[in-house]
């Protein structure tokens, strides 16, 4: 697809025009950090590793500019499954999204216009499926200009530790009896957190073992984590709790402007039963507070109560998430069989 077909006519300063590349615009990560909807899914360093977890993966950048300035942007990942192109704001994790510059007077609109140039592409890449998810917002329902790209909309929650306001200490002293009980209980076994990006290799090990018991799981290669965390714009910070001197549990933290997202683990029986990964989650959020976060995300777990359970005894609260699974517009004999597969899954 050229960007002569994705790309409005240009319009006078003030009014929006849509593009499309498969470049980031200038200055990329710098706008990134600032966007509103911003999410680490959208930072080069990530988008530049995604071929190592998903070979062949193409990365397409939806922008909207009012005159030279960028006024909103989404990248989708494009990968090729059963023959068929698929299309993802995030390939894994919990919400990538359109993104707006801060200080647009428009916001709304400007996501809108993103979702048509985004449904475009969908219909002449012939797109059979995929999902976009946005970031977690205020707003009450799904946004109407991207729920047309759908075929569901799926509404879920975010589980988010609000820092705006606080110290480190007003979080922790906020934290229910009996998780206080757990740190003190991990700090007297001797767990010990720090951050160390060498304990990498170790903390996979981990993470493929308890990876074994996970249906459907694809584990992400060391290859990619590597990629991350050693990536120069410094996205990615890897904590890890040790007893004894032995890595028992370990954190990838990935961050965008203010925010802070645990999402990628591994963590030994060990560590749960001393408490050394609740203990190794509340120093990060020491860590990131001190380096000036106002929020740290634990992610998504909508369905699973004792998940959920554990993260809000760490303090987070829910917020609500919209994830956009697209409608398919492939066509021929796999396309159709894939729909048919669709919805007999459906009507179970």
């Amino acid at each position: 697809m050229s960007e002569s077909l994705a790309s409005e006519a240009r319009a006078t300063p003030g009014e929006l025009r849509t593009e499309w590349s498969e470049r980031a615009p200038e200055s990329w990560d710098g706008w990134v950090e600032q966007a509103a909807g911003g999410s680490f899914a959208a930072r080069q360093g990530f988008l530049d590793a995604l071929p190592l977890a998903l070979p062949g993966a193409k990365v397409s950048y939806f922008t909207a500019w009012r005159g030279p300035r960028l006024a909103g942007a989404v990248p989708m990942a494009e990968v090729r499954r059963w023959g068929q192109r698929w299309a993802y704001s995030l390939p894994f994790g919990t919400y990538g999204g359109p993104l707006c510059d801060a200080d647009d007077p428009d916001r709304s609109t400007v996501r809108a216009r993103l979702a048509q140039a985004v449904l475009a592409w969908l219909i002449v890449q012939r797109v059979a499926g995929g999902e976009i998810a946005r970031a977690p917002s205020s707003e009450a329902g799904p946004d109407p200009a991207w729920a047309q790209l759908a075929e569901t909309v799926v509404q879920g929650q975010a589980q988010i530790i609000d820092l705006e306001g606080r110290t480190f200490d007003d979080y922790a002293s906020g934290l229910e009896k009996r998780t206080r009980a757990d740190l003190r209980r991990a700090q007297r076994g001797g767990v010990e957190i720090r951050e160390d990006p060498a304990a990498l290799a170790a903390v996979h090990a981990l993470y493929l073992e308890q990876a074994r018991s996970w249906k459907g799981h694809r584990p992400y290669p060391l290859a990619f984590l590597r990629a991350l965390v050693d990536h120069p714009s410094g996205l990615a910070r890897l904590f890890v709790g040790r007893q004894e001197g032995e890595v028992t549990c370990g954190i990838l933290v990935l961050s965008v402007g203010r925010e802070a997202f645990i999402w990628w683990s591994g963590a030994s029986p060990a560590a749960r039963k001393s408490a050394a990964f609740p203990y190794l989650i509340v120093e990060i959020v020491r860590a990131c507070s001190a380096a000036g976060a106002t929020r740290v995300s634990l992610g998504s777990s909508s369905g699973m109560a004792p998940v959920e359970h554990f993260k809000k005894s760490l303090g987070a609260t829910a917020r609500p998430l919209w994830t956009y699974r697209l409608a398919p517009r492939a066509q021929g004999p796999a396309a159709r069989l894939l729909l048919w597969a669709r919805a007999l899954k459906r009507g179970r």
